[in-house]
């Protein structure tokens, strides 16, 4: 129902209570937890790579499958990255000695 205003049950509409608690909630801070950690964090050891063949423009393409609910995904996702960048520094290598 348009213009209604049966929710507004006695504070009436010119009231400044919504305002004035909606600028305090601006203001406030967001809570924020902090945690230090003291040495290199250990993701533990990766489990076996898992691999999906992906065909581009007739090219065939192996992707590593990594598991993001999995209970090793910190270790999962260091290694595959670690994988990458050996093939790139490999490809990098190739260009170089041509």
């Amino acid at each position: 129902m348009a213009g209604s205003t049966a929710g507004c049950a006695g504070r009436g509409l010119g009231s400044a209570e919504p305002i004035a608690y909606i600028a305090d909630m601006a203001k406030r801070l967001p809570d924020k937890t902090v945690v230090e950690v003291e040495g290199p964090i250990d993701p533990g050891k990766p489990d076996k790579a898992r691999y999906r063949i992906v065909r581009r423009d007739g090219t065939q393409v192996r992707l590593r499958v990594i598991d993001a609910d999995g209970p090793r995904f910190a270790a999962d996702l260091q290694a595959s990255f670690a994988a990458n960048v050996r093939r790139a520094r490999a490809e990098n290598r190739a260009l170089n000695d041509d």
